[in-house]
């Protein structure tokens, strides 16, 4: 089956999907493309919390400056406040079937959660590994009065997964935004074309432990404005 493009995808979006995709897109143009296909992901979403004026946004680390900036900003020039909670996972494979992706590192930005809306972030959701792992460390915590699951891009079948992995009175309230779902992978496992490959080495991490050592200058400016606070 070929890609398959959402409603949310127009022309535009379409384009920078397809520069993702390109292997011959260097760094720079292809942090680029996230952030602006994160300001289209945070136009699509206005759609559906227009009433909803306090959001927190969940993103993992390799996400936060590019995508995420680009949800964040496209939010919060609409208006509506903002709290970014930032999570470094560290995944690890056990046979085809099993992985885990314990949180070694999180950033709260101060606020009030209670009752927010939710949107948890990820450049690619191939499985339900870090999606599951994030939304149960955020569910310790608050209850969201709404849930959305954001992505450029899904693997086919990674919804159903995830649902799986909760209570029907939990995955029953999930809404998903995302442009473009795929249904192939490679021998190890990197969905096709997806984001264009390894989304670590894309950004120039090199691999996971590399951008478990970054700290996101989104997350550096936030932190900065509440301690002035």
């Amino acid at each position: 089956m070929a890609r398959q493009y959402s409603n949310f995808a127009t022309p535009e979006v379409i384009s920078l999907l397809d520069t993702l995709a390109d292997e011959h897109t260097d760094v720079p143009a292809y942090k680029d493309a996230l952030y602006l296909i994160g300001t289209s992901l945070g136009q699509s979403l206005l759609t559906s919390i227009q009433n909803r004026d306090r959001i927190m946004l969940v993103s993992t680390v390799e996400d936060t400056d590019h995508l995420g900036k680009g949800i964040l900003d496209r939010l919060e020039s609409a208006g509506k406040t903002v709290f970014l909670t930032v999570f470094w996972n560290k995944r690890a494979s056990f046979g085809k079937d099993f992985s885990v992706a314990p949180i070694i590192k999180e950033f709260h930005e101060k606020g009030d959660r209670h009752n927010a809306t939710l949107i948890i972030l990820k450049s690619i959701i191939s499985s339900s590994c870090v999606i599951r792992t994030n939304l149960t460390r955020v569910f310790e915590e608050t209850t969201p009065s709404a849930t959305f699951i954001v992505a450029p891009v899904l693997m086919k079948g990674s919804r159903q997964s995830l649902e799986a992995e909760f209570d029907r009175s939990i995955s029953s309230r999930f809404n998903y935004v995302y442009f473009a779902e795929d249904d192939e992978r490679t021998i190890d496992g990197i969905v096709i074309p997806g984001v264009g490959g390894d989304i670590y080495k894309r950004l120039g991490f090199g691999d996971q432990d590399g951008k478990n050592k970054f700290t996101p200058a989104l997350v550096k400016k936030r932190r900065l404005s509440q301690q002035i606070v």
